[in-house]
C-alpha cells in the first residue's frame, strides 16, 4: 500500500537530514547519522504500509500526545506518527531527543508520496 506524507512530516525529515549533513562551528557534519535516518525512514515506510502491529498510541514519556489519535512506531532513535488511512499518512517524524510535545503537528492533509 502506498504511504503519503504531510508537509510538516516532510519538513521534519528533511530538516533532520540537513542538520546531520551541515557542519557547524560547534559540531562536525554527521553523514553516517544522515544515512542511518534515511535507512530508518525506508524501514518505517515499509512497516507503516504493512499496517504494523504492535503500534503505539503515543511515545511512552508523552501520554498527552495520544489525544491526536495517531499511531506511533519507534525505529532506531526516531519516532514516526501516522494516520492509518487508507492510505496511511505520515504526520510527524521526531528524533527521540526532540521536544515532541512542542513541535507536534495535527496536520493531516497529505502533500506527497512518502
Amino acid at each position: 500500500m502506498p504511504v503519503l506524507i504531510t508537509h510538516t512530516a516532510q519538513a521534519q525529515y528533511l530538516g533532520m537530514v540537513g542538520r546531520y549533513l551541515r557542519a557547524a562551528p560547534h559540531r562536525p557534519a554527521r553523514p553516517d547519522a544522515a544515512r542511518r535516518l534515511i535507512e530508518t525512514y525506508d524501514v518505517a515506510l515499509a512497516r507503516i504500509a504493512a499496517d504494523p502491529h504492535p503500534w503505539l498510541t503515543h511515545p511512552g514519556p508523552y501520554p498527552a500526545l495520544a489525544r491526536y489519535g495517531f499511531r506511533w512506531t519507534r525505529l532506531h532513535r526516531y519516532w514516526f506518527a501516522w494516520n492509518p488511512g487508507p492510505p496511511p499518512v505520515i504526520t510527524n517524524i521526531f528524533d527521540e531527543a526532540g521536544d515532541m510535545p512542542r513541535w507536534i503537528s495535527d496536520e493531516a492533509a497529505p502533500v506527497d508520496w512518502a
